[in-house]
């Protein structure tokens, strides 16, 4: 994908380059800072519609403005959302820019698998319209406007109905590949991790362990509806481990937070799970496959019994956290010598 540094580019560089000083004014005490930041977040939001004005009326609309505008907006978007519900700014909920923030991640996310298959999926009208709303919406919870909070309902929702309107498009263009059952199930168990820490942090643990159980369990509905609907994709996988450890490591952290683990023992488990992942993802780069083994499985589920006996205070926990320990320096030891054979594997993969 070439870049072409044309007038509608600069301004989208631009407008990601004053991402930071939006988020600095939002932090600083200073007079009238909610007029300040309301009047630059609503500037680089009307800069979006000038990038695309001026492509299209100089022609010059191109692959990566196709690709990094909805980017921009989604980072501006996103750095807003956290720093309101931070600072605890009223007409937003941290459910609400959870849902939006996960619902922007994980398209983006497809966004970038799709670029080796130089499948550029640009914004639709609906999804315009509504970044529009987001954008008002965040206005008005800046300077305090009475029905903020409707507007950011109201944002929250066309957010989860173009998010399924572009799963649509994507499935138009690439089949069952990216769009179907078991990456759906897969997506959920990501979105569920929102509420699971918003619970947590609530201390309202039995709501938080019961979202936990549901992501936990359905690990397997998604890989079972993958072998049974022959469905079984490499974004798939790379989905269920990216939500796995996501979960793990957040879980982790949670409970350390809150004295519920020393952080010995979550260092010593994230380590060699960090190298794990990254492991993976040189050997599905290289052959297209992402390794998936009996004993990489097995150290997942032992992590999610290993927490769930950390967080009810089980006797036996210190076992368990021993026994899942080694599992994952297994898991770690096979992906590396698996890493080693990529070269010996792919050039004996041609002549098959």
């Amino acid at each position: 994908m070439k870049f072409k540094f044309n007038i509608p580019n600069k301004i989208t560089i631009i407008r990601v380059s004053l991402i930071p000083l939006f988020a600095i004014i939002l932090l600083v005490k200073i007079p009238h800072k909610n007029i300040l930041a309301a009047f630059i977040f609503g500037m680089l939001s009307v800069s979006d519609f000038l990038d695309g004005y001026f492509a299209r009326k100089k022609r010059q609309v191109t692959e990566f403005g196709k690709l990094i505008d909805p980017i921009a907006d989604k980072l501006l978007i996103s750095t807003a959302l956290v720093f309101l519900v931070a600072q605890g700014y009223e007409g937003i909920e941290l459910w609400m820019a959870a849902a939006i923030i996960a619902r922007e991640a994980i398209l983006t996310g497809i966004r970038f698998y799709l670029l080796p298959s130089k499948i550029v999926v640009p914004a639709s009208n609906f999804g315009k319209a509504k970044t529009v709303v987001q954008s008002i919406a965040i206005v008005f919870v800046l300077l305090e406007i009475p029905f903020a909070w409707w507007a950011m309902l109201l944002a929250v929702l066309l957010t989860l109905v173009s998010g399924f309107e572009y799963l649509f498009r994507i499935r138009r263009m690439t089949g069952n590949s990216i769009v179907n059952l078991p990456n759906l199930i897969t997506m959920a168990r990501f979105l569920l991790i929102m509420p699971f820490v918003y619970y947590f942090l609530k201390a309202e643990l039995q709501i938080s362990l019961l979202i936990f159980g549901v992501i936990a369990l359905s690990d397997k509905l998604d890989g079972i509806s993958a072998r049974l609907m022959n469905q079984k994709t490499e974004l798939g996988s790379v989905l269920d481990s990216f939500t796995d450890w996501t979960l793990i490591i957040t879980t982790f952290v949670l409970l350390v937070m809150k004295n519920y683990v020393d952080v010995l023992w979550v260092a010593a488990l994230v380590a060699p799970s960090l190298i794990s992942g990254i492991l993976k993802m040189i050997y599905a780069k290289k052959l297209r496959v992402v390794p998936v083994t009996f004993i990489a499985r097995l150290s997942v589920g032992l992590t999610y019994v290993a927490i769930i006996a950390i967080w009810i205070d089980f006797k036996y926990k210190s076992y368990l956290m021993a026994a899942t320990l080694v599992f994952v320096y297994i898991t770690m030891t096979g992906y590396a010598v698996k890493a080693l054979e990529i070269p010996k594997t792919a050039k004996k993969k041609p002549a098959n």
